[in-house]
């Protein structure tokens, strides 16, 4: 597939090849999770400097029903956009597709097999077997040929890394063509190793660097969630340059607790 972006004046297209085309020149992009599904919670993320947003309805209340309002929030921002699905459903990947979604990740990726499949729900004929009907995301059909002509090389694919049997098995997923990216779940890999959560020691180490290669050897980009902006550089000099970091609930809770503690600080002395 290709790696330059085509022009389209579909907003939804546009952003989703800009995107591909950052992650396959190896750029390195941060984006933030997004879990409240509500547009001008969305929008107020669009407006912030990340590289993309990653709707997340695994964890979250968020529901493919909810894209045809937040989608557009992104937009006006130019903010490419992320889906993760609750499981590996294919109704749930072409729903977000169809909608104008930038690109799919998809949890608890474990054999080929697994990726083969999310790579035949997503991809268009001759590469998959996506179904025909892209109705917000073809700008309700106004762009119709020009978006199935594109979105197999406009699309972007991330399959997770997230356990024992996933890392056994890394150099044969990377190995199946169609996918743009290989994400670790630090989280779940960390528990499936029985190692301790949210530290890197030498056994977690290892099995990154054996993801970021196996994703390197075949031309795929290598990404990981972060809980600081210090973990950056070891991680890209392991080979990983797609990263998630921080989240709107996140946000809203670090300020308010700082704020909180501050006003704690300055009217404690007022009321003594």
């Amino acid at each position: 597939m290709s790696v330059e972006p085509f022009l389209s004046t579909n907003k939804s297209l546009s952003l989703a090849m800009m995107l591909r085309a950052r992650l396959l020149r190896q750029e390195v992009i941060a984006g933030a999770w997004c879990t409240v599904p509500h547009p001008s919670v969305i929008e107020l993320m669009a407006r912030l400097d990340f590289g993309f947003l990653l709707l997340d309805s695994e964890h979250s209340s968020m529901d493919t029903t909810d894209l045809c309002t937040l989608l557009p929030a992104t937009e006006l921002h130019d903010a490419p956009t992320i889906f993760r699905p609750r499981s590996h459903s294919a109704g749930e990947m072409k729903a977000a597709l169809d909608a104008g979604v930038s690109g799919i990740m998809v949890p608890m990726i474990d054999t080929a097999e697994a990726a083969q499949a999310v790579i035949d729900v997503c991809r268009y004929a001759p590469l998959g077997c996506r179904g025909i009907g892209p109705w917000r995301a073809s700008g309700y059909y106004d762009d119709f040929l020009d978006y199935t002509a594109k979105a197999n090389d406009a699309t972007t694919l991330i399959l997770q890394i997230e356990s024992a049997t996933g890392l056994e098995n890394v150099e044969r997923i990377a190995a199946v063509p169609g996918f743009e990216a290989l994400y670790v779940g630090p989280a779940d890999l960390a528990s499936s190793l029985r190692l301790p959560i949210g530290e890197r020691g030498e056994e977690m180490r290892s099995a990154l660097c054996r993801v970021a290669k196996a994703a390197r050897d075949q031309g795929k980009v290598a990404g990981i969630d972060v809980n600081s902006p210090s973990d950056l550089p070891e991680l890209v000099a392991m080979g990983f340059t797609l990263f998630t970091i921080g989240s709107d609930a996140g946000f809203i809770q670090t300020s308010g607790r700082d704020l909180t503690r501050e006003l704690s600080t300055h009217l404690s002395p007022v009321m003594a």
